[in-house]
């Protein structure tokens, strides 16, 4: 999938959370930021990315070592990295009323773009370190109308829920 789509999954699952939770203004908006930082995130093991050429210091070592969609495409990154957010915010005395929310955001994010990677040819190892891929029944070409048709409608749900939020 290509980074709009992404964005726009993260955006949507993030907004989706919020209302789920309930969530007030402020925090429905701190969960919007980290659904699209999370939605980008996987993709870091890729130099070429939209997130991977901003961080090439990563980008490039982690492609080397794991390839693209490799332990960034699976759960077990989904826990680590949030587990890394939450411990990074919380050593710089982020108030957990900002900083959960935050986290929230950056797992919906993150579990929307392995949904949106699950929906591709190549698929997704859920469960690295096992080689198994999942794959969807039903799948997108990355840049085709279908991906184009599937992102306008995730930003339009994005922008309801973000209506009914904000």
């Amino acid at each position: 999938m290509m980074a709009f789509t992404h964005i726009a999954f993260g955006a949507a699952s993030a907004l989706l959370a919020a209302e789920w939770l309930d969530a007030p203004a402020p925090q429905a908006v701190l969960m919007l930021a980290g659904g699209v930082l999370g939605s980008m995130l996987p993709d870091i093991d890729h130099p070429g990315s939209a997130f991977g050429r901003r961080v090439p210091f990563l980008s490039i070592p982690l492609s080397a070592i794991f390839g693209h969609r490799g332990v960034t495409h699976s759960l077990l990154a989904v826990v680590g990295m949030s587990a890394l957010a939450w411990y990074s915010l919380h050593h710089l005395d982020w108030h957990p009323g900002y900083s959960v929310p935050f986290v929230v955001g950056i797992a919906a994010g993150y579990l929307s773009h392995l949904a949106g990677d699950w929906m591709t040819n190549t698929g997704v190892p859920l469960l690295w370190p096992s080689r198994r891929r999942f794959v969807a029944p039903l799948r997108i070409f990355a840049g085709s109308t279908v991906e184009y048709l599937l992102a306008f409608a995730l930003y339009a749900v994005a922008f309801v829920l973000a209506s009914r939020r904000f």
